[in-house]
């Protein structure tokens, strides 16, 4: 009958000491591993809304096991992480396996043979064979995409060839002792050595060797293979990158199912007046799931890349804003060693500039295989630059001031908010309010399209657009104030309080089903911000609103535009809030016009750079987001359509619209940028 002898050519003695080994290993592990917790439960302690039940848990599940976070993503990268996680997988089963069958049954009740013998056996080589050379491939991949492919986001530090190469040895070191053994019992197998793949091919190299040197050398490389793996597996808990088999795990079982982007509501008041810290100075700050949150991270740099700030060149890697926490704690709250001193995360591992450069795009967030959020620390970091310590860039003063005194960070007299309305018949709240009546749509202007020149046609667009299917709606117009976005990401928490109170005092006022916004900055507050400010409302963004509308047939597009246009996702619109259909929707309507995607597009689309309030902040000439973002659009239209045919970059927010055309500009191109608002109201029937 097919089956073999476990521990086969190892003494007693040596299997006492494996036995011992074993325990020693074991003990370390829940050691380093209860460190670890020990370290995160240091941080602030978390509220989940939501109940951690099976729901949560199967789901994360489900995400580890089908590598989904990384393959979407990355082919190659997650195929090669995918054929390591399930090599380790199958053959730590198949080792607990081998444990049970040989401590319990075998030991402790006396049977000979439970579960390894015949077909089950058979079986059981072959699949923990198959696995085993996919994880040597899976290495190998790794190996070759960091040294020989030279992925600029991989690093090259010592542990980052030590730990694969090291795996490699074990799972090398495994087949030869499967090779050796069945080479030296070629003549007593009962079975055929090719159903274990990976031992019969190492087998056939030393095959009619001297039995007695195949077992000595079995016994050699059988001691290597359990003191690597022992090793390997006692210094999980205690090398950074290893650590991440454990703890991404976990991190995404924790995942924040809140909205992403999302800050929480701080009484700055009583902070001031009780002397108490906002935002992240030290790492005491921290919350729980923070510091989960730089145990995970595994260091692949897909965040770094994806980093519209990085890859305009400028001092801000989101890898190393997560990197440098870790080394902060690992200096501060070391798993061995004496703790050092606490200190001031800007003035310990992390650039107090580099915050600044952060435009909230999220993309970091989105690209993080592990759902580690580097953009929460960026922003409670700006919060305590700007609140504690009065630091921010001096472009911000203005714009600051402007919101505080006048309600708008352009800094103009609210009563010319209406001059983008002469010459429109618009209807404002307060008049339709003292008639005793109320609108289906209060129409949000914003800052950017009541008091930017350009910006104001796509405010007058949308009228054009509501007024022509019929739309019951009304503005603030004097009423209106900004909503405070760009304060909050600034890091000036106290004026989007203040911002946010005055805007839901005054809206109480009025009967309205939604609010209708053509600035997704405005969308996320009033959607995301508001509600902790006893703000609940149904918020609609224009282009959700255009798209039912021709969806309902209230708008007929019939006047064709000869373009190519390729759109661009507002990362406010689309990362923070997931609306990506509603524009090309529309697009799709528009007779004669013809599209065609940017390379990042969609959840990986690039950011115009206006986000965070870096539409006030002077960029260095040769570090412009928007250039980048403008060559991307210019290389997809240009693939795709003739010199002669008309191109644009189509927008849906005011602030995308107003770093395109700066990109546009700079590059001295025919190629014009539009609202997706300008255009509609462009092609609507005049009959």
């Amino acid at each position: 009958m097919a089956t073999r002898e476990i521990l086969w050519n190892i003494s007693g003695i040596g299997e006492a000491v494996l036995y011992t080994l074993a325990a020693i290993t074991l003990g370390v592990v829940c050691w380093g591993i209860y460190k670890q917790i020990r370290r995160v439960l240091k941080g602030q302690p978390v509220t989940f809304p939501a109940p951690l039940r099976a729901g949560r848990l199967g789901k994360a599940i489900v995400t580890v096991l089908s590598n989904r976070t990384v393959l979407n993503r990355h082919k190659l990268g997650g195929s090669m992480h995918l054929l390591i996680m399930w090599g380790f997988i199958v053959l730590i089963i198949g080792t607990t396996i081998v444990a049970i069958e040989y401590d319990l049954f075998h030991k402790i009740i006396g049977m000979e043979h439970f579960m390894l013998q015949g077909w089950f056996y058979l079986a059981f080589e072959l699949v923990t064979d198959i696995f085993g050379i996919l994880l040597v491939a899976g290495l190998l991949v790794a190996l070759a995409r960091r040294y020989l492919l030279s992925r600029p986001q991989l690093k090259h530090q010592r542990v980052d060839w030590v730990l694969p190469v090291l795996l490699l040895v074990i799972a090398v070191t495994g087949f030869m002792v499967e090779g050796l053994r069945l080479a030296a019992n070629a003549s007593e197998l009962g079975y055929a050595p090719g159903w274990s793949p990976g031992g019969a091919l190492l087998a056939g190299l030393v095959g009619g060797l001297d039995p007695a040197g195949l077992k000595s050398a079995h016994v050699a490389i059988w001691w290597l293979h359990v003191l690597l793996a022992f090793g390997a597996i006692a210094l999980l808990p205690f090398v950074p990158k290893a650590m991440h088999l454990v703890a991404a795990g976990v991190n995404i079982y924790f995942e924040d199912l809140r909205p992403k982007g999302r800050l929480a509501k701080l009484d700055v008041e009583g902070a001031f007046e009780r002397d108490e810290n906002l935002g992240y100075e030290t790492l005491a700050d921290l919350t729980q799931k923070d510091l989960l949150d730089v145990v995970s991270c595994t260091e692949c740099g897909r965040c770094e890349m994806n980093c519209p700030a990085n890859i305009s060149g400028k001092n801000l890697s989101p890898r190393e804003i997560v990197l440098g926490l870790r080394r902060q704690l690992n200096t501060e709250i070391p798993v061995t060693g004496t703790p050092g001193e606490s200190r001031r995360i800007l003035d310990a591992e992390i650039s107090p500039e580099s915050v600044q450069f952060c435009t909230t795009c999220m993309a970091c967030v989105e690209s993080c295989p592990a759902l580690i959020d580097p953009l929460s620390k960026i922003l409670e970091l700006r919060r305590n630059e700007t609140m504690i310590h009065d630091r921010f860039p001096d472009t911000y003063g203005d714009v600051l001031m402007g919101m505080e005194k006048r309600g708008n960070p352009w800094n103009e007299h609210p009563t010319s908010r209406m001059d983008w309305a002469k010459g429109f018949e618009v209807p404002i709240m307060a008049e339709v309010a003292e008639a005793g009546k109320g609108v289906d749509y209060l129409f949000w202007v914003g800052c950017s399209a009541a008091y930017d020149p350009r910006n104001t046609k796509i405010a007058q667009s949308m009228v054009k657009i509501l007024q022509t299917a019929g739309i019951n709606f009304a503005v603030l117009g004097e009423e209106e104030r900004c909503t405070g976005d760009a304060a909050r990401r600034m890091g000036q928490e106290y004026l989007f309080s203040v911002q946010a109170e005055m805007n839901v005092e005054m809206l109480a006022e009025y009967k309205f089903d939604h609010i209708l916004t053509i600035c997704p900055h405005c969308y996320n507050s009033f959607s995301k911000d508001y509600p902790d400010f006893g703000g609940e409302y149904s918020v609609v963004h224009h282009t959700e609103l255009i798209s039912d509308l021709i969806k309902e047939q209230r708008l007929s597009l019939t006047k064709a535009i000869d373009a190519m246009a390729t759109f661009h996702d507002s990362c406010y619109l689309g990362r923070h809030n997931r609306i990506f259909d509603a524009p090309r929707d529309i697009l799709a309507q528009i007779p004669g016009l013809k599209t065609v995607e940017m390379e990042r597009n969609r959840e990986m689309g690039m950011c115009c750079g206006g986000g965070g309030g870096l539409s006030w902040f002077e960029e260095e000439t040769d570090q412009r987001v928007n250039d980048r973002r403008v060559e991307q659009a210019a290389n997809a239209v240009e693939t795709a359509s003739s010199a002669e045919t008309p191109s644009m970059i189509v927008t849906s927010c005011p602030f995308c619209l107003t770093m395109m055309e700066d990109g546009l500009a700079a590059r001295e191109t025919t190629m014009i940028d539009k609202d997706i608002a300008e255009l509609v109201a462009e092609a609507i029937s005049s009959d």
